[in-house]
């Protein structure tokens, strides 16, 4: 009798242990199987962000080249998108290279938003303050502006002199590359946090030689000619309607601050060089494109890209309203490989 109740114990205990090894055994592989659904899901996502970083890329490169395309031949104006005054294209007098053009592209970064979901804003080069001929007071007055200390100005200034001309009243011998070369001298290194955080790498640029007043932001004529708020609101207004012309169009506008403007190293023409900045409807600019539309190059395209700036996430894209485009043309059409 022992025997068997001995017998019917190590029998129970065999099961005992096969049933927890079991359990345990269950719970491993549930714990496996669960890691590698995780791990699955998560390699899925970082699949699918890199797909829409894919395409959104092809869009953006697609969307460049059409609009470096109609910029270069059709010299900025927007093509495939007429107003309802625009007066019909005589087709028969256009060759094959050739599309309707309609309203004048706007070049102070004014934002058109197209029916295909994308926005792109066009910048000239020339509304920014160029570095190597802005005048010492205008430039004085933009770093003032931007919280640099009052006295710590005049020194950044000649030192910034020497370092573009060998001796002081010469011309200019040295060639910025980026603004972002002023922060290698050494009064300059101080402030460079404080300049870029207030859009320093917006406000200026190298080799221009003149401010043009019908692309300049209204932050740039604030800080540089210390316009007052109501003049700078009738000039911005005055040159939505028509480009200024010469010093009438802004006596009628500025009035008694007109003699506020430098008389020289402004003017009313755009640059050769152009910034473009695309996004989607539903997303920040990435990047900021250089090009250059007057080519040096015979054998090669009208234009020359010069480079491509990373812009910051906390800058907004651009301080006017967004025209809209809902009307089918060449901009809004789908976007394809080629223009």
């Amino acid at each position: 009798m022992r025997t068997e109740r001995g017998g019917r114990r190590g029998a129970g205990n065999q099961r005992g242990f096969v049933l927890v090894g079991v359990i345990w055994f269950l719970a491993v592989m549930t714990l496996v199987v669960a890691s590698a659904v995780t791990w699955i899901e998560r390699s899925l996502d970082g699949i699918e962000q890199e797909r829409q970083g894919l395409l959104r890329d092809m869009a953006e490169r697609s969307l460049l080249s059409r609009l470096t395309w109609l910029a270069s031949t059709q010299r900025l104006t927007l093509a495939g998108l007429t107003t309802p005054d625009s007066p019909a294209p005589s087709l028969a007098d256009m060759d094959l290279s050739t599309l309707p053009v309609g309203a004048e592209l706007a070049l102070d970064g004014r934002e058109y938003c197209l029916a295909n979901g994308w926005c792109f804003a066009l910048i000239d080069r020339a509304s920014r303050l160029g570095l190597e001929q802005a005048p010492p007071v205008t430039l004085a007055l933009v770093l003032e502006g931007l919280g640099v200390a009052p006295e710590r100005i005049a020194p950044m200034l000649a030192e910034l002199a020497g370092y573009l001309r060998s001796q002081p009243g010469r011309a200019v011998v040295r060639s910025l590359y980026a603004p972002q070369e002023v922060f290698v001298l050494d009064s300059w290194q101080p402030w460079e946090a404080r300049l870029r955080a207030a859009g320093w790498d917006d406000l200026v640029t190298v080799g221009e030689p003149a401010l043009n007043v019908n692309t300049a932001s209204g932050q740039l004529l604030r800080l540089a000619w210390r316009l007052p708020e109501d003049n700078l609101a009738l000039l911005l207004a005055a040159r939505r309607e028509r480009p200024l012309q010469g010093m009438g169009d802004l006596a009628g506008v500025l009035g008694i601050y007109l003699q506020q403007l430098p008389a020289e190293n402004w003017s009313r023409l755009a640059s050769a060089t152009l910034f473009i900045r695309l996004r989607p409807v539903d997303a920040a600019a990435r990047y900021e494109y250089q090009l250059r539309l007057e080519s040096d190059d015979l054998q090669g395209s009208p234009w020359q890209f010069l480079q491509r700036r990373s812009l910051p996430r906390n800058v907004p894209d651009t301080d006017t309203a967004s025209i809209h485009h809902e009307a089918p043309g060449l901009l809004a059409a789908p976007l394809v490989a080629r223009p």
